[in-house]
């Protein structure tokens, strides 16, 4: 089933990408419209974005790949779910809200709940960024419209919104659904 669910998230991500890079490209060739920040910042072209997609794309395929087959579930013996996530990435159970600030001492756990959160995450953003270029392609909200909301904070990078609560509510729950395992485990002993 892990298998079957991997694959399925990095086809429809693959399928998003490129949906989004073609209606990229029939609205607006010379990347005019273009909000994504290498180039309405920085002022880079299509060699940049491309370089950056296949970079992101190996960076959440790697993580995403450890997180469903690679990673091992620790156990300790806690039974608090902040101390059990304090304990397996700082060795220590009272480390839970102090470690969004500091470094944790184990890499691992923090990798694999990036790995299982950052394809649905990247899916929902590029599903909205295809919306968006939907709406321009057949002019309903008209394009003038949409480049004043895209380049305004209020309404703007919304697929940027909603992939970082995507991955900051599933790195909770992955770690939750760790903390299950392990209680489960531990009270069957």
């Amino acid at each position: 089933m892990k298998k079957v669910r991997f694959w399925l998230l990095i086809t429809v991500y693959l399928l998003l990408a490129f949906a989004d890079g073609a209606l990229t490209y029939i609205n607006t060739p010379d990347l005019s419209l273009e909000g994504n920040p290498l180039v309405a910042k920085l002022g880079l072209g299509w060699g940049a974005l491309a370089i950056a997609n296949v970079a992101f794309f190996a960076l959440f395929f790697t993580t995403s790949y450890y997180s469903f087959f690679k990673y091992k579930t620790v156990f300790t013996d806690e039974t608090k779910y902040t101390r059990y996530c304090s304990q397996i990435t700082f060795d220590r159970p009272d480390m839970f809200w102090k470690g969004f600030i500091l470094f944790p001492k184990h890499w691992k756990p923090w990798i694999a709940a990036f790995g299982f959160c950052i394809l649905p995450a990247t899916i929902i953003a590029r599903l909205i960024l295809v919306l968006e270029w939907l709406a321009i392609t057949f002019d309903i909200a008209g394009r003038y419209q949409y480049y004043y909301f895209k380049n305004t904070y209020c309404f703007g990078r919304l697929d940027v919104l909603s992939g970082t609560i995507v991955v900051i509510a599933g790195m909770f729950y992955w770690f939750y659904i760790e903390y299950k395992k392990q209680l489960v485990c531990t009270t069957a002993e």
